[in-house]
């Protein structure tokens, strides 16, 4: 692994002002050409067709850099990051135009039906991006991408925890934008410190720690600067008495699958199980059966993924060396690499055990046995409220109604784990502490751009509007709220109501009906 470059930090304002300029002077030249809109739209699906292309030709390259940063599964790096990073930016070039193009509304009021009222997505201008590193290529790219399909320019700063990914992201970035499009910032916290305090962006999205999350956000606040916030939480996994005993070893591979692959490094990560007494045995020797399925014996060999640093190493020693609970180990040689733990559940323990306190982030899952359901979502909201997401293995709809009803989650997901991440029409984003804001498909047309209002009123229908004008009267304004206001459908009891509009069409319905059939009648006769 070779070090990485961080960028002078005398050099990042002039990167700022080049991304700002970027998107500026494109405004200017596209106001000019005849068809503005749609030489925007041709222009930004072309420059994603070149960035697919690009991504497509490094493949390899991104395989084998994931690898040098972390010992990075080669099946993960191409299964959860680039193809699902290549079918999003496929999602984004379809749905550009349909996005993109404005919607004329429908409005009711006599003060606008005879205008036209359209809705626009427009650009917010210059974008600062912060990704994350234990999905460096997927959770950097698809988000660029997505700000890119919107008609932003960015600042991009990578993770500089995985620099191999790093320096080929950046590198991708020269061969697919214009100077200006995207700038690249290398770097860490002084880094990051000149590009937040610069105060210069119309929008920060940013993929990472809650506390991270809060340094951000306040910064962001001084200069008004709306943010997404993509951060984690301690997301639990509920096997309630409702289980069917004959599914519990799908229900573990599914577990297992979101909760060890990257090596439990996974914002979406099942962070903890509350199983219900009456199955809890069955459920603990399930896991330990599938455990030797999946992992029979992890070696330097293995297609592993290890620990980020040595200080994720060390945190993760630090739960263990403090636990109660009692250990159950995946089989692994004697000597493993310096980052590699391999998958170990923790049975029997109680909330106030060491791998409780945090989310785990790690190769780790901590499974308590709960008695009432309603205790164990007691301990959830006052303890870990408002988790990305919150699985549950019920085969009762009131049950799993009953958990998600009183859990605040970013998502919920009912029978599986993770896979709900990558659901192309679904919003995918954080609530509380777990962040705010989503992005995937056509929600992140609405992170990256802003919905402006536009209404053109023609001026003949100003005799039907004079009566807004001074000198104002009673006559007037009874005028006015005849005709703009609207009207309840219910009284003091909300019981139902019928205007007289709605009275006075359905005696004109039943008279017109009366007459039709009275016709009806005499033609029979």
């Amino acid at each position: 692994m070779t070090e990485l470059k961080y960028t002078d930090l005398e050099l990042i304002p002039g990167k700022i002002d080049a991304a700002i300029k970027f998107y500026k002077d494109r405004q200017v030249r596209l106001s000019k050409s005849k068809k503005p809109l749609n030489e925007d739209i041709d222009e930004r699906i072309r420059t994603l067709q070149k960035l697919y292309w690009t991504i497509k030709d490094h493949e390899e390259d991104f395989v084998t850099a994931a690898f040098k940063d972390y010992h990075r599964s080669r099946n993960e790096t191409i299964n959860i990051e680039l193809v699902p990073l290549y079918n999003a930016i496929l999602e984004l070039i379809e749905r550009v135009p349909k996005e993109i193009k404005p919607k004329t509304l429908k409005v009711g009021t006599m003060t606008h039906r005879f205008g036209k009222t359209v809705l626009e997505k427009i650009a917010l201008g210059t974008v600062l991006l912060i990704s994350p590193f234990n999905f460096p290529i997927l959770l950097a790219l698809e988000p660029l991408a997505g700000a890119i399909a919107c008609g932003n320019s960015l600042i991009f700063k990578p993770s500089e925890l995985t620099p191999e990914c790093a320096k080929l992201m950046e590198k991708v970035c020269q061969e697919t934008f214009e100077p200006g499009q995207v700038e690249t910032v290398q770097g860490s916290i002084d880094e990051t410190t000149v590009l937040l305090d610069s105060g210069k962006f119309d929008k920060i999205f940013y993929t990472g720690s809650p506390a991270v999350g809060a340094i951000i956000a306040e910064k962001a606040g001084k200069s008004l600067t709306p943010c997404v916030l993509e951060l984690g939480g301690k997301s639990p996994v509920f096997v309630t008495k409702n289980m069917p005993k004959s599914k519990l070893d799908t229900a573990v591979r599914r577990i297992f699958f979101g909760s060890f692959g990257n090596s439990g490094q996974i914002c979406v990560a099942p962070d903890y199980v509350l199983c219900h007494e009456s199955i809890y045995e069955e459920f603990v020797a399930s896991c330990e059966k599938i455990l030797k399925e999946f992992f029979p014996s992890i070696s330097s060999e293995t297609e592993y993924t290890h620990l980020i640093h040595e200080g994720a190493v060390e945190r993760i020693n630090t739960v263990l060396d403090s636990t109660k609970g009692q250990k159950i180990i995946a089989g692994h040689s004697e000597k493993l690499p310096a980052r590699c733990i391999p998958p170990i559940l923790l049975t029997n323990v109680s909330w106030d055990d060491a791998s409780m306190q945090g989310e785990n982030f790690g190769p780790i899952l901590p499974i308590m046995k709960y008695f009432d359901l309603d205790e164990a979502i007691d301990n959830v909201v006052s303890k870990h409220d408002t988790p990305l997401v919150q699985y549950i293995f019920s085969s009762s709809t009131n049950e799993v109604d009953h958990i998600s009803t009183r859990i605040r989650s970013g998502a919920c997901v009912v029978g599986d784990t993770i896979i709900h991440v990558v659901i192309p029409e679904a919003p995918f984003g954080g609530v509380g502490n777990s962040g705010y804001g989503s992005y995937h498909g056509s929600y992140t047309f609405r992170a990256f751009t802003h919905e402006r209002t536009v209404f053109k009123q023609p001026f003949w229908v100003d005799f039907l509007l004079n009566v807004r004008y001074p000198p104002f009267a009673s006559s007037k304004t009874k005028i006015m709220r005849a005709t703009m206001e609207n009207k309840p459908n219910f009284d003091r009891n909300g019981c139902k109501t019928y205007s007289l509009k709605i009275i006075g069409l359905m005696i004109l319905s039943s008279v017109f009906l009366g007459f039709y059939l009275t016709g009806e009648s005499n033609g029979l006769d």
